[in-house]
């Protein structure tokens, strides 16, 4: 009977020590990572920035539409290139 027992006692043993280590590999990796801090000055800069480039973002925008606008407004001029089929005509 003791030789069944000792596979068995073997594996739980092993799941034991798998186990320990695996908590505390977690502790030590919990304590050596650094609290989140929350700087303001961080994120106020950041926030600086983006309201800055929405404003350049707004005003390359509206320069391209008005561009677009004077091009809209601005009479075509067709410059056809004869091809072969129109001149045998």
């Amino acid at each position: 009977m003791s030789s069944q027992l000792r596979p068995f006692n073997f594996l739980v043993l092993l799941l034991a020590g798998a186990l320990a280590l695996s908590l505390g590999l977690n502790g030590f990796l919990l304590y050596k990572t650094p609290a989140p801090t929350s700087d303001c000055e961080d994120l106020q800069e950041t926030e600086a920035d983006l309201r800055l480039t929405q404003r350049l973002l707004a005003r390359c925008q509206a320069a391209h539409q008005q561009q677009d606008s004077l091009l809209a407004l601005r009479p075509t001029i067709s410059t056809a290139v004869p091809t072969a089929t129109t001149t045998a005509h």
